[in-house]
């Protein structure tokens, strides 16, 4: 009897020294609401992606750790996989939806940093989207370079640890092609033809220490014909409840979105017919304030797009160079630590209601979008 008892206190140490180890982490985030813009029909929407997602970390010891991270999107209205039904509207999903969107990596951590593999959140996007009030999400959202992604494939990333406040990382993503017959195995056989085909990189520096924080990056996403941007974003919090921030961002893309997104970005595909070429320039100064029970946002951008996008709907092409502007403010209220109300509006005057259209989807000059919706985050 005695030994039984000794055997299963020391099952019991062993098994606690190993929980204490390693651990697996589920997470979640819920969003549903309703959006209406003039030229649409009431539908509902998300603001921030929905998704449940899977985190591991196993101590090493002398201070590496593993890690690894899995990550389905999804969509709440009607229980769908994908993230088709933003309020940004990015429209029917894709056939060949990705099982986990969000995400599928794993890697190393140390005194060193961090390295990952597989598909990971874009530097250039992960960092810059930071000084969007809207964090790039929602109505109220910077418009979404050409030639950005939310998270890339076949990608090896690195971020370096804070050294007093400064902070590195670099990514490096392979191309579809691999050699001259595996490229007319995927869906894009013209990409060779079009010498489209390369190999991804990116590059970022970050600053955050004390009331200044600021970031840069360079990119050039896989199978983009060689296409790149690269941004600037400044911050300053002028009190611990008060935030302002500006960015500037310049694409140039040449008529590629990259093979390694997953997705589309509505703006350019790889549809011979219907590529978006031209460059893309965005300036967009923001505010977060700590109001009440919740944050106020907002934020005024200007957009320009050079470009030969042409029209489906009335055949014509933007005229050169179109700007358009876009006012957006917006309130989180929030009910508890996991669970939030949102009201968001954006008013986007468009040149032509051919930039409209390469931008929204509606051939409008002019596109004014509510939303309200909850949030909760588990």
């Amino acid at each position: 009897m005695k030994k039984s008892l000794l055997m299963l206190t020391v099952l019991g140490a062993l098994s606690t020294a190993a929980n204490a180890q390693s651990n697996t982490t589920i997470y979640g985030l819920l969003d549903i609401g309703y959006v209406k813009e003039n030229g649409r029909d009431l539908r509902l929407a998300d603001n921030e992606n929905n998704a449940i997602g899977f985190k591991g970390v196993e101590d090493l010891g002398n201070g590496y750790k593993a890690l690894f991270q899995l990550e389905k999107r999804f969509d709440l209205n009607d229980g769908t996989l994908g993230n088709s039904n933003t309020a940004g509207y990015r429209g029917p999903k894709s056939a060949n939806q990705k099982s986990f969107e969000g995400g599928a990596n794993a890697g190393i951590a140390g005194p060193f940093g961090k390295v990952l593999l597989g598909r990971v959140t874009e530097l250039t996007t992960e960092t810059i989207k930071k000084f969007d009030p809207f964090r790039q999400v929602g109505v109220g959202s910077q418009f979404y370079s050409l030639q950005r992604a939310p998270r890339i494939d076949n990608t090896l990333r690195y971020d370096s640890p804070n050294l007093d406040g400064f902070s590195f990382g670099a990514s490096y993503s392979l191309g579809v092609n691999t050699n001259s017959r595996s490229i007319d195995e995927e869906h894009h056989s013209n990409l060779k033809k079009s010498h489209a085909d390369n190999d991804g990189y990116a590059i970022n520096l970050s600053y955050d220490n004390g009331p200044f924080f600021a970031t840069a990056n360079w990119s050039r996403l896989a199978d983009s014909n060689d296409s790149s941007t690269w941004n600037i974003g400044l911050g300053y919090r002028v009190t611990d409840k008060l935030k302002l921030t500006a960015s500037y961002e310049d694409t140039d893309s040449k008529g590629w979105r990259g093979n390694s997104t997953g997705g589309d970005s509505g703006l350019a595909t790889y549809k011979e017919d219907d590529r978006l070429n031209g460059r893309q320039r965005n300036l967009l100064a923001g505010l977060q304030w700590d109001v009440g029970p919740g944050t106020l946002n907002a934020s005024v951008q200007w957009d320009r797009l050079s470009s030969d996008y042409i029209s489906k709907f009335s055949g014509k092409g933007i005229n050169g160079t179109d700007e358009a502007f876009r006012y957006a403010i917006g309130y989180t209220y929030y009910l508890s630590k996991h669970t939030s109300f949102y009201g968001n509006i954006a008013y986007t005057d468009y040149d032509s209601a051919e930039l409209g259209e390469a931008i929204s989807g509606l051939h409008n000059d002019s596109v004014t979008a509510v939303q309200l919706g909850i949030t909760h985050r588990f």
